[in-house]
């Protein structure tokens, strides 16, 4: 969680372990992850996947995916952080990313 000088909640994020045989290959699942829009582009969101991939690799998960919205305006965000998209076995995009290398991940992101 981050919070301004106030104690102020600005933005969230939750990992959980992840086991599906539809995508064996990741370990991890980023379950949740927000930040109020006013917050954007200063790093922060950054910062809580950075903590998530860390806390991760404390936990010996070394990959993550999250489901989201194909036509969310954050996938670019995933996508400059080093995710790949995962399609559906017909071909189509439904918002899927993953991250096959949580180290990388963690190297890119500040620590809070």
């Amino acid at each position: 969680m981050i919070e301004d000088a106030r104690g102020e909640q600005l933005g969230f994020a939750k990992g959980q372990p992840y086991a599906h045989p539809d995508q064996p290959e990741y370990d991890g699942e980023l379950n949740k992850i927000y930040l109020l829009r006013a917050h954007h582009r200063r790093g922060l969101g950054r910062m809580l996947l950075g903590h998530v991939a860390r806390r991760f690799l404390a936990q010996g998960i070394g990959s993550m995916l999250l489901f989201g919205d194909a036509q969310n305006p954050s996938n670019g965000f995933y996508e400059a952080l080093g995710a790949v998209r995962l399609y559906a076995a017909n071909g189509e995009f439904h918002g899927g990313y993953g991250w096959r290398d949580l180290k990388k991940l963690a190297a890119m992101c500040p620590e809070a």
